[in-house]
């Protein structure tokens, strides 16, 4: 039996789209193009329906449901461009609101111990930029860990360690953090 130019573009459209083999009846060429659409359907809609969701979330409450699941994450996302930006070009430096002991441990200072001398002590800009850059690592290594594959425990300690440092540097120097 000779096969037709439809038979055989139908069998190539069944090969290349994943289809089984139909049953048909007379109306050969609309059950196949409700066969194609019907298989493709959900490939084509597929998460349409949450992407349009979490867009009209955006804009209207300024984020979406996937942000409110991991917020550390979404904070982290959006605070390094802004911390790098300060970083590079900023027009001053903040107080010393805090001192580190010996072993490395933070310890906040209270506004007597800060204003105690006159004037107060301030970072110079290295220091400053230090701090920052452990604020963003800090940042970076919350995005970091969900993409992890490999661990080395020492490395992961020692990056932990600045991790929690930086997160305070954060808590102490939040309101400090403008320009």
């Amino acid at each position: 039996m000779k096969k037709n130019k439809l038979d055989i573009k139908l069998a190539e459209i069944k090969s290349l789209w994943g289809g089984g083999e139909p049953v048909y009846s007379k109306y050969r060429p609309i059950e196949e193009l409700c066969i194609f659409i019907s298989s493709w359907k959900y490939k084509l809609t597929k998460g349409l329906y949450y992407k349009l969701k979490y867009f009209f979330q955006r804009h209207t409450r300024g984020y979406d449901d996937l942000d409110k699941w991991n917020a550390a994450w979404y904070i982290a996302r959006k605070a390094i461009p802004v911390l790098t930006a300060m970083r590079n070009s900023f027009h001053g430096t903040s107080l010393r609101w805090h001192r580190e002991d010996r072993f490395g441990e933070i310890i906040d200072l209270t506004r007597d111990e800060v204003f105690a001398q006159d004037p107060p002590i301030s970072f110079t800009e290295d220091e400053w930029r230090a701090v920052l850059d452990d604020i963003i690592f800090a940042f970076q290594f919350t995005i970091d860990e969900d993409k992890r594959t490999e661990f080395n425990e020492k490395k992961y300690n020692n990056d932990y360690k600045r991790h929690k440092h930086g997160l305070k540097l954060f808590s102490i120097y939040y309101m400090n953090l403008w320009d």
